[in-house]
């Protein structure tokens, strides 16, 4: 992903904005958890990604290893021996696809199966000089989810955290002692509008291919549009709310922001806007995570 266009946009009136929110804070106090959100005694149980470690469900070919054995639980796991050579993963879904560098640490990495049931294909490249890239492997999954949000309950590449992460004590920090995913959404909400600030800096020129540290952001108490959004989506998937990281279009600005699962609706949330009094007329998402 190129995030070398993502922009500060330019600032305007926060008036439709707030009481857009507003409304939502009264959608919010009617509406209850979903049913398929399974929660422990003190807090929800942390989906956390695991290798399978079944011989046929693991593939392997020109140094990558594809393990889709919980392909039913909306990810895959894929990694390459330790090289140098920059690499490749293709996921597609019919004519639907998304691409990701993978790393060559000879390191699991994480990659949702977001676009539903069917046959998917899943090809690994390898750099062969300047932007020209060789297929190494290639695979076809055939997926049937488990729960059709599945996908968006799971760390991954994207959304990258764990069990011992920060982000997930802070989530549950926030949400002790609420009782509905509403009250939970809305005090994380308000977290990342309030306790995080907008890092105009690293904004002029973030790295190629950025991906968030969502320890490091809370940390920091500052971020760029995708770390607001990696942060949000992170903490609420450790409540067990089915969360996506979006990319796509505010108005004419690159931009990042997270959707919320609740009631079975997609609610939108853009954390970085509100923090910095910015409204938008237009979103357009090109992809999610």
């Amino acid at each position: 992903m190129g995030t070398s266009r993502i922009w500060p946009a330019t600032r305007r009136m926060l008036i439709r904005e707030a009481c857009l929110l507003l409304l939502f804070v009264l959608l919010l106090s009617a509406m209850t958890p979903p049913a398929a959100i399974a929660e422990g005694e003190d807090s929800p149980r942390v989906l956390m990604p695991s290798p399978s470690g079944s011989k046929r469900a693991t593939f392997k070919e020109g140094g990558v290893t594809i393990d889709y054995g919980n392909a039913s639980q909306g990810y895959v796991m894929i990694k390459h021996r330790r090289t140098d050579r920059k690499l490749k993963v293709r996921i597609a879904l019919g004519d639907m696809e998304y691409m990701y560098d993978l790393n060559g640490n000879n390191a699991f990495e994480v990659f949702p199966l977001q676009m539903g049931n069917g046959k998917y294909n899943v090809k690994v490249y390898a750099n062969v000089t300047g932007n020209s890239y060789v297929s190494i492997a290639e695979r076809n999954i055939s997926v049937m989810l488990d729960d059709p949000y599945i996908a968006y309950l799971y760390p991954s590449q994207y959304v990258n955290y764990t069990a011992e992460s920060r982000v997930v004590a802070q989530s549950n920090d926030l949400c002790e002692g609420l009782e509905t995913d509403g009250e939970k959404i809305w005090a994380i909400y308000e977290f990342c509008v309030r306790q995080i600030q907008y890092d105009y800096i690293f904004a002029i020129q973030p790295k190629k291919s950025y991906l968030s540290d969502v320890d490091s952001v809370l940390d920091a108490r500052r971020g760029i549009c995708f770390d607001y959004a990696a942060l949000m989506a992170s903490m609420l998937r450790a409540q067990g709310i089915p969360a996506k990281l979006v990319i796509g279009y505010a108005d004419q600005s690159y931009h990042a922001w997270t959707t919320v699962l609740l009631d079975g609706q997609w609610y939108r949330f853009d954390p970085t806007f509100v923090s910095a009094s910015i409204t938008v007329d237009v979103y357009r998402e090109e992809r999610h995570y």
